[in-house]
C-alpha cells in the first residue's frame, strides 16, 4: 500500500532525457516506484490521475533572500505555486549568522528594506546551528543554506571601512570552516553591498581555501565597489576561485540593457576560464532589470561603522548633502520604483525621479532623505525599461541561448518585502517554462537546468531527480498552459498550469490551491 499513485503522467525525469508515458508512487517521504505503464494498479491511500500534466522533479530556485521572510510567511507561496520546493539561501554575502547579538540585531536593522524585520522572529540566534535550526519543521518549501561574507566581516572587523588583518583573515576562514560543517553549502559574497565591499581580493581568496577545503561553492553577486581601484569584476571572480581552487557560481547573471542580444559576448571570459578546466556555474532570472534595497547608494565612507553612523551622518545637513551628490554624480543615469518605504507609504509603487521632481530636489537628496526617514528601510526595483516586441524577443532568446549550456540554473533573486516586490518572487520558473515552450526549447533540459544540476551542484543528496529512493519532491504542471501571471502593478499574482506540488512526499499544492502543510527541511 503505497500512499499515492499518480497514473498517466508524462514523466521528466530531471536527468535531461525525454518524458514518457508513465505512473509513479510515493510512500512516506520517498518515490517507492516509478514505472512505465501508464495505468499501473497498485494498492494505494491515494489515487491521482496526471492525464494532460507532467512530471518533474520540484524545482530549485537557486537563488532568494528569504533569510528572514520564511520565518515569517512559512507557507511560502510564491515558490510552492510554481513548483519550486528548495530555495537556497544565504545569498549575496546578506544573512544573519553567525552573528553576536549585538552584531545580529544591528545587521538587521540595516538589512530591513531588504530581508523585512517581524515581530514573530525573535533575534536571539547566535550561531549557524541556532539559525537553521529556527526553519526545521517549521516551513513549507526546503533551503539549503550559504554562510555570507557581511557576517564573517562583521565577526572580525564589525563595519569599519578596512582591510582585514591577518589574525581576522584567520578568524573569518575559521567562521567560515565552522559554518560548512554545521551545514552551509558554500560561500557567498554581494561585492556591491556592505561591510562586504570593503574587503580586497586577497581576503576572499584566503576565505575561499577553507571553503574549498569543505568542498564548498563560491557564489558571487559581482563587485561593483572597489574603494576607487580600477577592476574588472569577472576577473576578479576568475582569480579568486583560480587561485584557492574552490568551485565558483556566478549569481543572476544573464544579458539586459546594452547586452541584450549579446549572450556570448557576457561570457566570453567565463567561457574561456572553463575551457582552461576551471570549475563554474551560473545561473539567471527572466526579467532585464533588477531589484535592491536602497543602502547600496550609501558611499564607502559614509557606511563606516556601520547602522548607527550611517544614520548620523544622513542627519547631518552637510554629509547629507555630501551622501547625494555622490548618488547624483555615481547613479546619474539610474532610475528605481520603490516598493518598501514604511514611513511614507504613498511613495510605495513611484518612481524616484518623479518623487524628486515634485519635491524640488535632486534624485540623491531626496533618497537620502528617505534612507533617514526610513531608518535605512528603502528598497526599489529598477525601472522596467518596456523593451520592445523585437528587444523582448531578443532577450528571451539570450535566456535560452544561456540556458542551453549545460552549466547554468535558475534563481529568481526574490525579494519579498513591501507592497510592489518585483515579480520575479512569483514568476521566475513559470515565466521560463512558458518562454520555453515559446521558443521551442526542450522542456526536459530547461528541467534538468532547474532540478538535476543545482541538487549536484550544491550537494543536495537524493534530490533533483524522479528515481526510486529519493526524496519525493515534485511538480505536476500543463505544460501547454503554464505561465506566469505576476506583473509590476501586481507582484503576487500566482502561476497557472501548476497543478500538485509535493515537499518531502507531503502535498503542498493540490488542484492548485495551498495546502498548510510544513514538510520543508534544512538541507
Amino acid at each position: 500500500m503505497v500512499d499515492y499513485l499518480i497514473n498517466n503522467i508524462q514523466i521528466y525525469d530531471g536527468t535531461g532525457k525525454p518524458g514518457f508515458l508513465g505512473s509513479l508512487a510515493i510512500t512516506g517521504d520517498r518515490i517507492s516506484g516509478i514505472y512505465d505503464y501508464p495505468d499501473i494498479d497498485i494498492p494505494a491511500h491515494n489515487k491521482i490521475s496526471g492525464r494532460g500534466l507532467c512530471a518533474a522533479p520540484g524545482f530549485i530556485d537557486t537563488h532568494t533572500h528569504s533569510d528572514m521572510y520564511l520565518l515569517h510567511n512559512k507557507l511560502q507561496p510564491s515558490s510552492i505555486t510554481q513548483g519550486v520546493t528548495t530555495e537556497i539561501i544565504g545569498q549575496d554575502g546578506l544573512s544573519y549568522a553567525p552573528l553576536s547579538t549585538k552584531n545580529l540585531k544591528d545587521y538587521a536593522r540595516y538589512l530591513k528594506g531588504l530581508n523585512g524585520m517581524y515581530d514573530d522572529v525573535s533575534l536571539d540566534f547566535n550561531s549557524v546551528n541556532e539559525y537553521l535550526d529556527r526553519f526545521k519543521g517549521n516551513i513549507a518549501v526546503n533551503i539549503a543554506w550559504l554562510v555570507p561574507h557581511n557576517s564573517l566581516r562583521l565577526e572580525t572587523a564589525g563595519f569599519q571601512n578596512r582591510l582585514l588583518t591577518p589574525d581576522e583573515i584567520k578568524k573569518a576562514c575559521r567562521l567560515a570552516t565552522e559554518a560548512m560543517e554545521q551545514g552551509a553549502k558554500g560561500f557567498s559574497t554581494g561585492l556591491s553591498y556592505y561591510p562586504g565591499a570593503f574587503s580586497n581580493t586577497e581576503e576572499l581568496i584566503e576565505i575561499c581555501k577553507a571553503v574549498r577545503e569543505q568542498d564548498g561553492v563560491y557564489v558571487t553577486h559581482l563587485r561593483t565597489v572597489f574603494q576607487g581601484e580600477s577592476f574588472d569584476n569577472i576577473e576578479e571572480a576568475i582569480e579568486i576561485a583560480r587561485r584557492s581552487g574552490v568551485k565558483l557560481h556566478f549569481s543572476h547573471y544573464r544579458t539586459g540593457g546594452n547586452t541584450i542580444g549579446n549572450s556570448e559576448m557576457i561570457m566570453e571570459k567565463i567561457d574561456k576560464a572553463v575551457m582552461d578546466g576551471m570549475d563554474i556555474t551560473l545561473e539567471l532570472y527572466p526579467y532585464p532589470y533588477g531589484a535592491s534595497f536602497a543602502p547600496m547608494f550609501v558611499p564607502p565612507w559614509a557606511n563606516d561603522g556601520g547602522f548607527d553612523a550611517i544614520i548620523e551622518r544622513l542627519k547631518n545637513t552637510d554629509t547629507r548633502k555630501k551622501i547625494a551628490d555622490y548618488i547624483d554624480k555615481e547613479f546619474a543615469a539610474f532610475d528605481g520604483m520603490i516598493t518598501y518605504c514604511e514611513n511614507n507609504k504613498e511613495y510605495m509603487g513611484r518612481v524616484f525621479s518623479d518623487i524628486a521632481k515634485e519635491r524640488g530636489i535632486s534624485k540623491g537628496m531626496m533618497i537620502s532623505e528617505l534612507l533617514y526617514s526610513e531608518n535605512l528601510a528603502l528598497s526599489f526595483h529598477d525601472v522596467d525599461p518596456k523593451l520592445s516586441k523585437e528587444h523582448e524577443k531578443l532577450f528571451h532568446r539570450d535566456l535560452i541561448m544561456l540556458l542551453s549550456r549545460s552549466n547554468y540554473m535558475v534563481g529568481s533573486d526574490a525579494i519579498h518585502v513591501g507592497e510592489y516586490p518585483h515579480p520575479r518572487a512569483w514568476g521566475s520558473h513559470a515565466k521560463l517554462l512558458r518562454i520555453a515552450r515559446e521558443e521551442g526549447f526542450p522542456l526536459e533540459t530547461l528541467i534538468q537546468r532547474m532540478t538535476e544540476l543545482p541538487c549536484k551542484r550544491f550537494k543536495l543528496r537524493n534530490r533533483g531527480c524522479l528515481q526510486e529512493g529519493y526524496y519525493a519532491d515534485l511538480v505536476l504542471f500543463d505544460s501547454n498552459t503554464v505561465t506566469d501571471n505576476a506583473t509590476i502593478d501586481n507582484p503576487r499574482l500566482s502561476a497557472d498550469g501548476i497543478y500538485y506540488v509535493f515537499v518531502n512526499g507531503h502535498l503542498a499544492l493540490q488542484q492548485g490551491r495551498l495546502i498548510e502543510e510544513y514538510a520543508g527541511r534544512v538541507l
